[in-house]
């Protein structure tokens, strides 16, 4: 919302009444707004900031907003300086605005958040020159913010510290702005709720905005729920609240009326009119505020009024305040018609003789600020020579000579302020690049450049954030690439070395570690080949056990394989096959054993026939079976000596 990063406190203030205030970083002319479909320089600027702002956690909003500097902080939130790259895309020459993140307390209590949307939407229709505009309210995930016009300035708190008490010139002309804005927002049944100095903002053209309607509101509706602690979000500001307030009611007109009386007052005084403590508190302890320098009777009755702790006593709208403090100036016309009629009644005295001393009196003072304003500006003191010179002009309109020397004022003002703003950008970058943080000092050397093109000193400082970015780029690659080479993944670290290369990172310098690779590649195809070797060899053996029925022997050859390549399906196989023959082996010895018992009988019944045929169908199942040898045998032996013993008749 503000953007307080290179500006003077106590700039110029504007004229009462006048137009709204500039608003955002202006860049350059020469960089015209483009009208219908942004130009591909415009989308390329825009992709290129997207892409930046995606690489640092938490400076890309929604895809649209890239958050900078932090330029506020308070107890709904942080208020960040950001590019809209909506706005970048079509290259307008003010893509800057303030995004308001608020605090996680509105996310956490949905009743909040509902309360809050609906106040955002009402402070987005209040137009009016001294109330900041609020473009948008959003949110993405957990991530609650508002988006409004960035302005050049100052809070009023700030000046308030450095330049209390204000004359009485300066504090009535903020006055009326601040009545103008908040009685705009009356007629609309808007209160503000919390108004203090702290959400007064002072342009550097000298206008007044009023910050932060609407969200003090919808936390104030809130307080009264159970579920919901406005206290924690700063909604309620003791110093600045009346009695009803710090008792929970609900708001009114008559709040901000009080809260605007303890502004002027400060503004008057440099002291709060009651210690800083709240109006029940005050009440309580019996105090009561001392008349402030320079006010008449008449203007510190009005001022006493309103500072009243009975609302009952305060005026009954801001505008009545305003005009009973400062009654309305006479039309010109009729100014005129005035005029003519003092000098009829300069003749006859009495009140005609004093309203033309008051006209002298007046004339005095025009010319005792112009030459103020005068030697203000030859010493060099442009902000005393501007509001010198406002003052003569807003007494005189129609004279030439204030109106010169506040143009020339202001003029030489906005020249020394654009030194220091692009004098603070470079020391903000330098600052930037001894932290290390390159980022930060490529915006800020391009925030330069955007104010005064060809900035020598600035490209200088870019061309030192971009090859610092780069190299830390390279950095990080590298040590990802010697990670995955430590891990053993060659693939993973030729890949980040051919990456850094194409982010700029030269040979020499990526030769050890692509040595490193070389070396680590060259050793695994050794161990590769020796393994495949060793494999090989243990395939083979267990193919020779398996082939001479060794079937333990296959088992254990096939492990010791599995052991070195889990992946080696002939080992399966092999085991497989080996539990198969063993499976059939025993099942053919089974069956040869059936026969051998059979063969027995023949034989214990001398049928030796029988007994070697049992004997040889045992042998064909199980080659080489000893018993069924020995039957075999035996059975012959005993058929030739049955046979030796028969004789022929």
């Amino acid at each position: 919302m503000v953007d307080q990063s290179n500006n003077k406190t106590g700039d110029a203030p504007t004229e009462t009444g006048g137009d709204a205030t500039e608003v955002g970083n202006t860049e350059p002319a020469g960089q015209g707004t483009v009208t219908g479909a942004a130009t591909s320089t415009g989308f390329d600027r825009a992709a290129e900031m997207a892409r930046e702002a995606q690489s640092q956690q938490g400076r890309l909003l929604n895809g649209r907003f890239v958050l900078e500097d932090i330029l506020g902080r308070g107890g709904m939130g942080l208020v960040y300086k950001a590019q809209d790259l909506r706005k970048v895309e079509a290259e307008d020459r003010n893509p800057y605005i303030a995004v308001k993140v608020l605090g996680q307390q509105f996310s956490q209590h949905p009743r909040a958040f509902v309360s809050l949307q609906q106040e955002a939407v009402k402070s987005q229709k209040l137009a009016h020159p001294n109330i900041v505009t609020v473009h948008d309210f959003d949110r993405e995930g957990d991530t609650i913010y508002m988006t409004m016009e960035l302005l050049k300035g100052d809070p009023l708190d700030a000046l308030l510290k450095l330049e209390a008490p204000f004359s009485k010139e300066v504090a009535f002309r903020y006055f009326r702005d601040l009545c103008s804005g908040l009685e705009y927002a009356h007629k609309r049944d808007l209160v503000h709720s919390d108004f203090k100095p702290g959400n007064i903002f002072v342009t550097t053209g000298g206008t007044v905005k009023i910050l932060d309607f609407g969200i003090a509101r919808a936390a104030n509706k809130n307080a009264l729920s159970h579920e919901f602690d406005a206290g924690e979000l700063g909604a309620l500001t003791p110093a600045y609240a009346t009695v009803e307030m710090v008792r929970g009611e609900p708001p009114r007109f008559s709040d901000d009326i009080y809260a605007l009386a303890c502004v002027l007052y400060v503004m008057l005084t440099g002291e709060h009119p009651f210690q800083r403590k709240s109006a029940a508190e005050a009440r309580e302890l019996g105090l009561k505020p001392a008349r402030p320098e320079g006010l008449n009777n008449q203007e510190w009755q009005v001022l006493a009024a309103a500072l009243s702790f009975d609302p009952a006593k305060r005026p009954a709208t801001i505008a009545a305040f305003r005009d009973a403090l400062i009654p309305p100036r006479k039309g010109s016309a009729k100014a005129a018609i005035a005029a003519v009629v003092v000098l009829a009644l300069v003749a006859g005295g009495g009140i005609g003789w004093q309203q033309y001393r008051a006209g002298q009196a007046q004339q005095e003072t025009i010319q005792s600020r112009l030459k103020a304003a005068q030697d203000c500006f030859f010493s060099g003191d442009f902000a005393c020579a501007s509001e010198n010179a406002l003052v003569a002009r807003n007494l005189a309109p129609d004279n030439p000579e204030a109106e010169r020397l506040l143009s020339a004022a202001r003029k030489e003002q906005a020249e020394r302020q654009a030194v220091a703003q692009v004098e603070g950008r470079l020391q903000e970058a330098r600052d930037c690049l001894d932290a290390g943080d390159f980022a930060c000092a490529r915006v800020k050397a391009r925030e330069v450049l955007a104010l005064q093109a060809g900035e020598p000193r600035a490209e200088a400082l870019l061309e030192r954030a971009e090859r610092g970015s780069r190299q830390l780029q390279i950095d990080g690659i590298v040590a990802r690439a010697e990670a995955c080479l430590g891990e053993g993944d060659l693939e993973c670290a030729l890949e980040s070395a051919d990456e850094a290369e194409a982010a700029g990172a030269s040979s020499a310098d990526l030769y050890p570690l692509r040595q490193q690779v070389e070396q680590r590649q060259a050793q695994l195809q050794a161990e590769q080949a020796a393994l495949q070797e060793q494999v090989a060899a243990l395939q083979q053996e267990a193919e020779d056990c398996l082939q001479a029925s060794r079937f333990d022997c296959v088992v254990e050859r096939a492990d010791a394989l599995l052991a070195l390549d889990a992946g080696n399906t002939r080992a399966v196989e092999l085991k497989q096959a080996s539990a198969s023959a063993l499976a059939q082996a025993q099942m053919n010895q089974r069956t040869a054993d059936t026969l051998l018992d059979a063969a027995r009988d023949c034989l214990a019944a001398r049928n030796y026939s029988c007994t070697i045929a049992k004997s040889e169908s045992a042998l064909a199942i199980v080659p080489g079976y000893g018993p069924a040898r020995e039957l075999v045998q035996q059975a012959e032996s005993a058929q030739s000596a049955a046979k030796r013993k028969i004789s022929i008749e």
